[in-house]
């Protein structure tokens, strides 16, 4: 479906969004209502720092995420409506004074997309999977 062709070990917010646009001939995804994360070198995971502000936003009322796993060259695309974050607020990790919801979600097959920190409520985000493509 994506059609990227992605050999990096990381890739560039900016960078997916553009070619995912560019793929599909649209301007759905942009900087507002898209956040990435490549896979943690350290730990099977990606890890989002989502602002409150973009959570609480009238104008926004989905929030695409895009997860890149260089490994298996391939980019999973969950599309979140921004309700469950609010519904769910008290189960996920709040950061006061950043002033963001702390995702830290897992790429093993047992447990994916969930979110894994060790003080969160285990929400899963596996519903929300759009596409998992690989680079062609």
């Amino acid at each position: 479906m994506w059609g990227i062709k992605m050999v990096n070990t990381k890739m560039e917010k900016r960078e997916v969004i553009r070619r995912a646009n560019h793929q599909y001939k649209v301007t759905v995804l942009n900087n507002r209502n898209t956040d990435f994360s490549n896979i943690n070198a350290a730990k099977n995971v990606w890890w989002f720092d989502i602002p409150l502000e973009k959570v609480n936003s009238s104008t926004e009322r989905i929030l695409h995420l895009l997860l890149y796993d260089h490994r298996s060259r391939e980019l999973h695309h969950l599309r979140v409506p921004m309700s469950y974050f609010r519904e769910h607020r008290s189960q996920l990790v709040v950061r006061d004074k950043k002033r963001t919801i702390s995702l830290e979600l897992s790429a093993d097959s047992s447990r994916l997309f969930q979110d894994v920190r060790p003080t969160a409520g285990g929400i899963r985000f596996v519903q929300f999977l759009l596409s998992s493509e690989g680079a062609v």
